[in-house]
């Protein structure tokens, strides 16, 4: 099933009210596992469907309490003064689950599955013993690529390595195994980490020999982003 015929067999609503055969049934949860567009529509029609049956749940009007019964302290939820803005309010949440996050993290997914070229800069041959410091000019919140040499030594069963950022603090940390160690390791940088600055990617060593051990430092790579806008 491709998305073209979920739309016109209309499928997102024909499954969460349990009226799709069996066999387009299992079609269909293949497809929107695969499709960020009917995963974003199941969500939102499901929540709305939710919310439509909590609101009739609550619609009939509640008999009066007998004379001397404690009254619930929550009980002005379910009047309709209360509960209508609230029922609005949690339609208009979802219409822009609906209409703008859902879209654009559907856009986000297409434009990270499209093929594309990245920055990339290489850090073999390293600078952890000081020189001049490599500088890589990225577009303004674009993910680029490192690519580095790992120091291996026998004695290590796997390798760390860690992006600190401008700031100090630590962006992110990957693990590389002692086979991945042996060719030069290139590292997919996130978007969110090209802001203009001097990094420093560290690689430690890890051995299994004795877990209480730290990790080892081996190298120190310096290296500036500029902004390319």
């Amino acid at each position: 099933m491709d998305h073209q015929e979920a739309t016109r067999l209309m499928a997102v609503e024909k499954y969460l009210l349990k009226e799709l055969p069996p066999e387009l049934r299992d079609e269909f949860e293949e497809h929107f596992f695969a499709c960020p567009e009917c995963a974003a529509d199941l969500r939102a029609t499901e929540a709305f469907l939710a919310a439509t049956r909590t609101e009739l749940a609550a619609a009939p009007a509640k008999k009066p309490s007998p004379a001397g019964e404690k009254k619930s302290p929550f009980e002005f939820l379910w009047r309709p003064a209360f509960a209508l803005p609230a029922f609005a309010l949690l339609l208009l949440v979802i219409a822009y689950q609906a209409v703008v996050v859902y879209p654009r993290q559907a856009g986000e997914i297409a434009q990270l599955q499209a093929p594309r070229i990245l920055p990339g800069l290489s850090l073999a041959g390293g600078n952890s013993r000081g020189g001049e410091i490599p500088t890589i000019a990225v577009p303004s919140r674009q993910p680029f690529v490192l690519s580095v040499d790992i120091p291996a030594q026998d004695r290590f069963s796997s390798y760390t390595c860690l992006l600190y950022s401008p700031s100090g603090s630590t962006a992110f940390r990957i693990h590389v195994s002692a086979q991945q160690a042996k060719d030069t390791v290139s590292i997919s940088v996130p978007a969110a980490e090209s802001e203009t600055g001097t990094y420093t990617l560290a690689v430690q060593g890890n051995t299994d020999r004795t877990p209480s051990e730290p990790a080892v430092d081996l190298a120190h790579y310096r290296f500036e982003v500029k902004n390319q806008d």
